[in-house]
């Protein structure tokens, strides 16, 4: 046998090289996403009679999940979780939602006490948009547990995505009855690039490169307004060297006004939800006060700063 000893490319010329690749039956793909759209209303209504829903099949199912929140839950408290995150815990999806949705500042000594206070939350909807539901730091009892849990909650709605062939297996008898799933099969055929830019490959070595092609990834995703927030808490970080623990909210928001980025804290904190919910930005208590901060290295950011991105 003849092993090849030529060098398989970082993460950078991997991704260039897969950009050129052509994409075959566009026309086709259009016309299933259409036709998957048709259902947002039925899924809806779904949802509101106190089913949860799965989509399955082969194929991407993240835009969709988009594409439903934007049509659907213009005017619902909503959150989007990006299951394929290799950092993501179940404690964060639930102190996502009670810091960010629901607006508490308390600490809790528990999940159980997370799911308690949801439970007794005045609001009357809320939405989980969770693309993989099987991602690998779900995919075990403890977390799907509490996920079953959460989706049992009456005035709680989870539509996720599944994309592992065992996925079904995550779930026994009693955790079925507490999602009360409803499957619906909405095969994409759309290429996994968000749900692959951050996984660590066999291809790809340094875990430095993975942290900035996914940053950058995720960027280009959002508004110029968007990049231009991150951007700034991301200079001040860096610049504040190594030792930087964070930047209170009220400290970072007059930065922001300062450069023209925003009219109201109103906004700060709706664009920083959507960090959270990427995983950009994550905050801490440092002081007795909650600080944000971007959770890479310092030599990262100095390399993110440094790139068109």
């Amino acid at each position: 046998a003849v092993v090849s000893t030529q060098s398989t490319g970082d993460h950078p010329q991997i991704s260039k090289l897969l950009s050129k690749v052509k994409t075959k039956h566009d026309g086709e793909k259009k016309a299933l996403f259409a036709e998957y759209c048709r259902y947002f209303k039925q899924w809806y209504l779904y949802l509101q009679e106190g089913f949860n829903i799965v989509l399955y099949g082969v194929g991407s199912k993240r835009r969709l999940l988009i594409a439903f929140a934007k049509k659907m839950l213009k005017y619902d408290y909503h959150m989007f979780i990006n299951g394929y995150f290799p950092n993501l815990t179940v404690k964060d999806i639930l102190n996502n939602i009670t810091n960010d949705l629901l607006g508490s500042s308390a600490t809790f000594r528990s999940t159980t006490d997370q799911l308690q206070y949801v439970k007794n939350s005045k609001h009357n909807h809320i939405f989980l948009l969770l693309n993989n539901i099987d991602g690998a730091n779900l995919r075990n009892d403890k977390a799907q547990q509490v996920l079953a849990e959460l989706a049992a909650i009456p005035h709680v709605h989870v539509i996720a995505t599944i994309d592992h062939i065992n996925a079904p297996l995550l779930w026994d008898e009693y955790k079925c009855k507490l999602f009360n799933w409803l499957w619906s099969d909405c095969t994409t055929y759309s290429p996994y690039t968000d749900e692959t830019s951050i996984e660590s490959s066999l291809m790809v070595k340094q875990s430095g490169a993975i942290a900035l092609s996914s940053m950058t990834h995720v960027l280009r995703s959002l508004t110029p307004n968007a990049r231009g927030i991150f951007k700034l808490l991301a200079t001040f970080q860096q610049d504040s060297g190594p030792d930087f623990q964070g930047i209170t909210f009220q400290d970072f928001y007059i930065k922001c006004r300062e450069q023209f980025l925003v009219n109201s804290d109103a906004t700060l904190r709706t664009q920083l939800t959507e960090f959270k919910d990427h995983m950009l930005i994550k905050t801490r208590s440092v002081d007795g006060a909650e600080v944000l901060y971007i959770p890479v290295e310092h030599q990262i950011l100095q390399q993110f700063l440094e790139s068109d991105f």
